[in-house]
């Protein structure tokens, strides 16, 4: 009778068990990547967001300027803190418009400035400036 020898080779339930830790890990590295992937995408989506309406905000006040222009001759500006319930968003807006006359009766400078989120880290903040913002075109027809 030949004395057992003992082996040092995996029992299949053993490397079947190794073999599914493994695939196990695998697919645990790929669900992680994908969820950084899902979060990255909704940060973007979110200043995209805030972007565009910091783009909409500069506009309406673009818009507000020339309608006071040309309502009031006396406007200089103002500051137009827009609430949350004001603005179908998460945060605040805030548009401040400056108007500065021109010498001797001259044609001035139209400044506006948009803020969203109002006051936050991460808000963002848009300025146009136009000159002559009161020229009108002299064509002939």
């Amino acid at each position: 009778m030949r004395p057992a020898r003992k082996s040092h080779r995996l029992r299949p339930a053993g490397a079947v068990l190794i073999v599914t830790l493994v695939c196990l890990a695998v697919v645990m590295a790929l669900l992680g990547s994908m969820l950084l992937a899902l979060l990255r995408t909704g940060r973007q989506l979110h200043v995209e967001r805030d972007l565009r309406q910091c783009e909409l905000l500069l506009q309406a006040g673009l818009e507000r300027a020339a309608y006071r222009l040309a309502t009031r001759p006396d406007y200089r500006g103002e500051t137009w803190t827009l609430g949350e319930d004001e603005i179908i968003a998460d945060g605040k807006g805030q548009v401040t418009i400056t108007f500065e006359a021109g010498e001797r009766g001259g044609l001035g400078q139209l400044n506006v400035v948009a803020e969203y989120p109002l006051g936050t880290e991460s808000s963002i903040r848009r300025t146009r400036t136009i000159s002559n913002p009161l020229k009108r075109s002299t064509t002939e027809e």
